[in-house]
């Protein structure tokens, strides 16, 4: 660009180069680490499902995931739930039932892979950019 007097006006954008690939990038690692949770929570159900004690089937069938994200705080949150009613019932027990643990014992096996899986996506991640 020129002025009326000549000279030359140089505009820098090497900071807006540098703030869109920051943005890119941190987009990029939200997506990684949210795909790693909920390929965490998937297992988890499926687990669940497979280890649920089965007289009619609602119970397995009221077992899911949800998975979100909160932008104001940057967390990323899995919610694994049975919501039949008796649920807590059988994974407790109640009276003379005895528990029958289905859901609680895999998360406990299936949940310490988390911070693993979001490694693992996360450097592939790096990778790419």
């Amino acid at each position: 660009m020129s002025a009326d007097n000549g000279d030359e006006i140089k505009v820098n954008t090497l900071g807006a180069k540098v703030r869109i690939r920051l943005e890119r990038a941190q987009a990029a690692i939200q997506a990684g680490a949210m795909a790693a949770v909920a390929e965490c929570a998937r297992a988890i159900v499926e687990q669940a499902r497979a280890d649920c004690p089965v007289a009619s089937g609602r119970l397995r069938d009221s077992i899911g995931a949800e998975v979100s994200f909160d932008p104001s705080t940057g967390i990323i949150e899995a919610r694994v739930y049975a919501d039949a009613p008796y649920a807590a019932a059988v994974e407790l027990g109640r009276g003379r039932s005895a528990p029958q643990p289905f859901l609680f014992p895999t998360l406990e096996r299936q949940g310490s892979r988390l911070p693993e899986m979001v490694r693992s996506s996360l450097a592939l991640l790096m990778n790419d950019l």
